[in-house]
């Protein structure tokens, strides 16, 4: 079965390790043996973290462009349904997997799932695909957000080295960052997912234009922060 599936994540955080904006998002296709992605469309964000959900909107596009590219049969979704077909959900199922978010954030949230159904409908409709929401139960969600961790990397060193400052850098959780040539990857360090990763490639050479430090972050126990600093180098 060929899977696609969408996240975002990575964040700048501030001096106090508290996360500001989102950094990209990033679809993917997963094949047999389900451990690594076999296509990647990456986009970064660097989206206000107060207003983190209108990403999932973002999440269905990319993963509708990779579908539109590659094939697939069938869209795992980074919502945490219960595996329920995202353009079946009707009102009162959306209020029963709504009824624990605060109500200040109800509303938007409450209509950002109102277009993704409309989006996941179409997709059906033109292309026989069902968007089905298991979040983190799905493996490839998974990859797909190691693919972020690897990304965040990636786009946060660019900005580094147009700006000329340092940046800190949160990744998504149990995972890290390894960096070899041009190749960027995350590995998950969950027991049961050593053999999970998540790719990026550096080919403008921005990695070698940074100094990069590896840190726990002390404020969220089980994720890694990078600080990214300039070197100067031309």
């Amino acid at each position: 079965m060929r899977i696609i599936a969408a996240d975002s994540g990575g964040a700048i955080l501030d001096e106090r390790f508290e996360p500001r904006c989102v950094l990209c998002t990033v679809a993917v296709l997963v094949e047999a043996p389900y451990k690594a992605p076999s296509a990647v469309l990456a986009e970064p964000m660097f989206w206000p973290i107060e207003d983190s959900y209108s990403v999932l909107l973002k999440e269905l596009e990319l993963a509708r462009k990779l579908l539109e590219e590659h094939g697939a049969d069938v869209i795992h979704f980074d919502l945490s349904f219960r595996g329920a077909r995202l353009n079946e959900l009707n009102a009162v199922e959306l209020s029963k997997y709504t009824a624990r978010v605060p109500d200040e954030v109800k509303p938007k949230l409450t209509k950002v799932l109102h277009r993704l159904k409309f989006a996941a409908s179409e997709i059906w409709a033109r292309m026989g695909v069902s968007v089905v929401c298991l979040g983190k139960e799905s493996v490839p969600v998974r990859i797909a957000e190691l693919c972020c961790a690897a990304h965040s990397l990636l786009f946060s060193a660019r900005k580094v080295v147009e700006e000329g400052r340092e940046l800190l850098v949160g990744l998504p959780v149990k995972c890290v960052v390894e960096v070899s040539g041009d190749l960027i990857t995350a590995r998950s360090l969950i027991p049961a997912e050593h053999d999970l990763l998540g790719i990026a490639r550096d080919e403008e050479g921005l990695l070698r234009r940074v100094r990069i430090t590896e840190m726990l972050n002390p404020v969220a126990r089980g994720f890694r922060a990078l600080l990214l600093r300039p070197t100067g180098q031309p």
